[in-house]
């Protein structure tokens, strides 16, 4: 046997195993293949655009082109439809139905996607090849519970960071933690979880059924 062949037949012998594995964590916990309990949320695609509306302002603050300096409040609805059409778009998750509600401090964010959504990290995405459709397009629940945590910078010369803090991670009815999280979306997943802000924005507050961002 070739040293090639032979690096085809260990590749695959490993591509096997992770198939094992992967498909062991997802497909044999029934609880996973659970729905949770479920209050939809009324919104439209309408609020994402009001949503970033608001947001730029925050941008017009940072390089003086706004001197205003009340809070600026994003509904539940606006949420709903900013962070749904966030991640549609950055990440290739679509959710329907999904809902997201806020209250003391965090959010609790609900969706159905299907599994395919999920496997975007190596060596998942290519595992997805060898995976049955039917496999891959199963609906699976997701719950997070989390808050967001911001490191302020310097107004007009130094970007802040905003980061996401998961408290809660599940997939249907079964608490997994965040690592599957990471492991199967890979960068992706933490790209979503990190992001520069302007400057001058200080901190983000979340109450009942809205956001509330200062600025300085």
């Amino acid at each position: 046997m070739k040293l090639g062949c032979a690096g085809c037949l260990i590749l695959v012998i490993a591509v096997t195993f992770l198939a094992v594995l992967a498909g062991a964590f997802i497909f044999l916990s029934g609880n996973i293949l659970e729905a949770p309990s479920f209050e939809a949320l009324d919104w439209s695609t309408a609020n994402a655009l009001t949503a970033r509306d608001k947001l730029h302002e925050i941008v017009r603050r940072d390089t003086g082109q706004s001197r205003r300096q009340d809070p600026i409040i994003l509904t539940e609805r606006e949420i709903n439809a900013l962070v749904a059409r966030h991640l549609a778009e950055t990440a290739r998750l679509r959710f329907h139905p999904f809902a997201m509600r806020l209250a003391q401090g965090q959010f609790l964010l609900q969706g159905r996607t299907v599994l395919r959504s999920l496997l975007q990290g190596p060596p998942f995405a290519q595992l997805a090849d060898y995976l049955p459709a039917s496999q891959l397009d199963r609906p699976i629940w997701i719950t997070v519970r989390g808050y967001i945590a911001v490191q302020p910078g310097e107004p007009g010369r130094r970007p802040g960071q905003a980061r996401v803090v998961l408290t809660e991670f599940n997939l249907g009815m079964q608490p997994v933690g965040n690592w599957p999280f990471f492991a199967v979306m890979g960068s992706a997943g933490a790209g979503l979880l990190k992001w520069q802000v302007p400057g001058t924005l200080r901190d983000v507050d979340i109450e009942d059924r809205r956001v509330v961002i200062r600025t300085r």
